[in-house]
This record gives C-alpha cells, sequence and structure tokens, in this order.
C-alpha cells in the first residue's frame, strides 16, 4: 500500500534535512537550486540544527551520498555548485523540469524549486510517497528517465 501525506513548501527544508541526516543516499533534483537553510532532525551531534545546505552536506560528508540533479546552462546554479563538497555528484541536464528529493525510503515531489522563493515564497504543491523502488537510482532511472 503507498502512503502519501501533503507537505507546505516551507516544511521541505525541514524534509530535506531529514533525508540527508537519515539516509545512506539521496537526489536533490531541480532545475534552480540554492543555498537554503535546511532544518536537521533531534540530534546528539549537532548543536545547531539550522544550517546551510552546503554546510549540512559537508558535516554529513562519509554518512550520506549526494547527488544533485540542475538544469544544464543556468547561471542560477554557479553559486551552489561553488558550496557544495567535492564529494557532492553534480549533474546537469539540458530538459529538467522535475522538482523531488529521493531518498531510499520516500521520494518528495512538487513543483516548488530547491531555492527560497520555491521554500518560502511561492504557493506550491508539494507530497511525499514511500519509494517504491526502495533505490535512489533506480527511482530516477523509472520515474524520470535519468541515468546517472
Amino acid at each position: 500500500m503507498t502512503r502519501t501525506f501533503s507537505l507546505t513548501s516551507d516544511g521541505l527544508s525541514t524534509y530535506i534535512g531529514y533525508a540527508l541526516y537519515s539516509s545512506d543516499e539521496i537526489a536533490l533534483v531541480s532545475p534552480w537550486i540554492s543555498d537554503i537553510t535546511v532544518k536537521l532532525p533531534v540530534n546528539n551531534e549537532f548543536d545547531d540544527r539550522r544550517m546551510l545546505l552546503s554546510e549540512a552536506v559537508r558535516k554529513l560528508e562519509g554518512k550520506t551520498h549526494v547527488n544533485v540533479l540542475i538544469r544544464a546552462g543556468e547561471e542560477h546554479n554557479n553559486y551552489i555548485r561553488g558550496e557544495l563538497a567535492e564529494t557532492v555528484q553534480v549533474h546537469s541536464i539540458d530538459d529538467l523540469h522535475a522538482k523531488c528529493v529521493v531518498a531510499p525510503e520516500h521520494v518528495y515531489t512538487g513543483s516548488a524549486n530547491i531555492t527560497r522563493g520555491g521554500l518560502h515564497i511561492n504557493r506550491e504543491l508539494c507530497q511525499i510517497n514511500e519509494n517504491p523502488y526502495d533505490s535512489v537510482s533506480e527511482y530516477l532511472r523509472e520515474e524520470l528517465t535519468l541515468y546517472y
């Protein structure tokens, strides 16, 4: 049985923090990505659970493998490319319009770009579903025909 629930777009930063902290692998898919503030779940590792995406990725380096899929040729993405840890694999895709955050257990899909506007300004439609493939790469292959 598939379970789904809605998520306000400003809740996406909490979801991304949760997925980064609790998953072995994660894919952030958005035509435009900014160095947004994410909120990690309650834990004993970090004094401050709110931090920039780039900082969270660096602090979780070795624990969570991160792939970032962005639209090719977009200058907006140059900043985040420079801020992400070298271990993050960034893939540029010519016709990317999809927005999702994929973890092995669950997938956020919606209309919100992973930007401040997408999370805090625009009215967006977002939901989280169980990942029927239990795999980040298989979900991207089967649902978006993305191979990396």
